[in-house]
């Protein structure tokens, strides 16, 4: 490891900043304004650090802002990168806004760049077919620079769009439909809400009326006694007209039908 990088020792000669900053760049590639930081860690001598970053512009190994962020941009193009990841990277690396955004439209108007084209190639080229979800999908391109109206468009330019599938429609094949609705029936549901909240979660409601009667007919759902054990658990009096429509308003919420609801109050009164 780098001296340096264990405890920094302070410069006492002009010659110690420049094999720092020469150090530093042999890593990487960095913006004067990371150079600068590095230095100035190195040692409080403005007029040290400000000779050395002179000789290094003359010899050609530090860029300039523009010219770091036009190589870095082309490269992150080429990479298949979009222009929000470019904005973000060289936002860390103490680049300003409007720079990084003239430098971006600069390479894109040099080298012709279509950014949607590079999306849609590599959506095309990486996914044959779609193992993920749509959210996965999406928040990875979008995390490679890209837009949602760019991901959006892309992945709907694919040949195997129509088989992308949300989180919800994956979890939704997988569902039992039998377990969901004695689950919602053991929480008081009634059968409006049951069908409300199978729809909500894309879960196929082809056969539920009849599996519906099969569990009523098994005595594994009772609607009638679900509505009079949920109105039991309220203390509405039913003698006064008021109170009577929040508690028809209250069962008809949880999806009780009418016949339900009137069979428990009826039970109550």
């Amino acid at each position: 490891m780098y001296p340096e990088e264990k405890k920094i020792r302070k410069a006492t000669r002009v010659e110690s900043v420049m094999n720092s900053a020469l150090w530093h760049l042999g890593q990487k590639d960095l913006t004067e304004s990371e150079l600068l930081a590095k230095l100035r860690v190195k040692t409080d001598n403005e007029d040290w650090i400000a000779d050395t970053l002179e000789k290094l512009r003359g010899f050609g190994y530090l860029k300039s802002d523009n010219e770091f962020a036009i190589k870095f941009a082309e490269r992150a193009f080429s990479s298949e990168y979009g222009s929000g990841y470019i904005l973000e990277k060289l936002k860390k690396k103490g680049l300003n806004d409007t720079l990084i955004k003239a430098m971006i439209t600069k390479v894109k108007e040099d080298l012709n760049i279509d950014e949607q084209a590079i999306l849609n190639e590599r959506i095309n080229s990486y996914y044959q077919e779609f193992s993920i979800s749509k959210e996965k999908l999406s928040a990875a391109l979008q995390k490679r620079g890209f837009s949602y109206a760019q991901v959006n468009e892309a992945i709907k330019q694919h040949a195997c769009f129509e088989q992308l599938q949300t989180n919800l429609e994956i979890k939704a094949e997988k569902a039992d439909l039998e377990k969901e609705v004695l689950k919602y029936a053991r929480k008081g549901k009634g059968m409006t809400v049951i069908r409300q909240e199978l729809r909500q979660r894309k879960i196929d409601i082809t056969a539920l009326d009849a599996l519906v009667e099969k569990l009523i007919s098994s005595e594994q759902i009772d609607f009638y006694s679900a509505c009079l054990e949920q109105l039991e658990k309220k203390s509405y009096d039913l003698t006064c007209h008021k109170e009577r429509s929040k508690a028809y308003a209250m069962l008809s919420r949880k999806g009780f039908s009418s016949e339900e609801i009137k069979f428990a109050m009826s039970e109550i009164e």
